[in-house]
């Protein structure tokens, strides 16, 4: 019984339709706004995090690249002074 009591007086003091529009446009509009806030700040970070792993791509290639040219600098010194004393 007193627990009935308690339920209808709970129920009195929360109206479930006291929901209106102005509140649920509220909430959309405090939606809308945190969305506009926090997608231009995700779409920067995916391409800072993006450019930099082109970035380390180009520079893995590039010290490669370097690594090869000196090797290739090499041979060339050596083909060089073998025609030298071939002359």
């Amino acid at each position: 019984m007193e627990k009935e009591a308690l339920l209808e007086e709970l129920a009195s003091v929360i109206e479930w339709e006291s929901i209106s529009i102005t509140f649920i446009r509220n909430i959309a509009l405090a939606v809308a706004i945190s969305l506009v806030m926090l997608l231009p700040k995700v779409y920067i970070s995916n391409e800072v995090y993006l450019t930099s792993i082109k970035i380390n791509r180009l520079l893995d290639q590039y010290y490669s690249l370097k690594a090869e040219h000196t090797i290739l600098a090499s041979k060339l010194e050596k083909i060089k002074f073998k025609n030298r004393l071939n002359y």
